[in-house]
């Protein structure tokens, strides 16, 4: 008897929670993306962040050395943009600064990483994830590199 009324309460839950929108919290903020009777999102509602380039090739460097890059974007969508967080694949891989604000329609950022490659040989492609209140909530961007070890070293 017990099970029974638990599901029921469950069931009603589920269906109190349903609503037209998706909420996705950024930092302090909330932000809600209307959906539409079919399911889908309405692209004017949405930020669209637009990278000038999503990959860099670093070509071969030496073991130790140090690589920042600069990945910068604008959001070409119709909504603010914020960025919730920038998580590199490994601690090798460490985003050293990103807009913490609201990034408007038409404004420009950049997100600032650093790979260090000490330790490292061989060909490398390290990630940076991007996570934002865009669809999707993940953007991914890549360093490659091939990373060579001094005959001193070896």
């Amino acid at each position: 008897m017990k099970v029974k009324y638990l599901i029921v309460f469950f069931v009603i839950g589920l269906f109190a929670s349903c609503d037209e929108s998706e909420s996705r919290r950024v930092g302090t903020e909330v932000i809600d993306i209307p959906i539409q009777e079919n399911g889908s999102f309405d692209e004017d509602e949405i930020p669209v962040m637009t990278f000038t380039e999503k990959t860099i090739e670093a070509g071969k460097i030496t073991q130790g050395e140090v690589i920042t890059h600069s990945f910068e974007f604008t959001n070409t969508g119709k909504a603010p943009l914020l960025i919730a967080n920038v998580d590199g694949s490994c601690g090798c891989t460490i985003p050293r600064s990103y807009p913490k604000g609201k990034v408007m329609p038409g404004e420009s950022g950049k997100i600032e990483v650093e790979f260090n490659s000490d330790g490292k040989a061989g060909i490398q492609n390290v990630s940076i994830i991007v996570s934002a209140n865009t669809i999707p909530a993940a953007t991914q961007l890549l360093i490659k590199t091939e990373v060579v070890v001094p005959d001193n070293m070896k």
